[in-house]
């Protein structure tokens, strides 16, 4: 939906955002957390989220290799959940990202972090 949409790209994906949860630490990385958790699951009951909405919001949190360093670094539990969620919207046919190494780099996520003492 439009409006989905506009409050997605005004806040999810805006710079000042993401910089201001950053600035909150592990509390920030957690808030991406449950962003990218309501995103796709709004998307798998609704089906009214685009494959280019989740594509800017991974980009944003993932694909800026600073914020996915932030988010690691802080909260290696909120990383796995956000590669996890990515995942499942995969594997569900609700995105289809534009690389090809997706898969491969959400699942190096998980292990980085299962590694920094997340249970698997």
């Amino acid at each position: 939906s439009e409006a989905v949409s506009r409050v997605v790209r005004a806040r999810a994906v805006n710079p000042r955002f993401i910089s201001g949860q950053m600035r909150h630490g592990p509390r920030g990385a957690s808030e991406f957390a449950e962003t990218v958790d309501r995103l796709v699951g709004f998307a798998e009951t609704t089906h009214a989220i685009s494959g280019t909405l989740i594509e800017a919001v991974h980009d944003a949190y993932l694909g800026d290799p600073m914020v996915r360093a932030f988010i690691l670094r802080e909260n290696p539990a909120a990383a796995k959940v956000i590669a996890e969620r990515f995942l499942s919207a995969r594997r569900r046919g609700l995105w289809h990202p534009l690389r090809n190494s997706i898969d491969d780099d959400l699942t190096a996520l998980i292990a980085e972090a299962e590694a920094l003492g997340v249970a698997a």
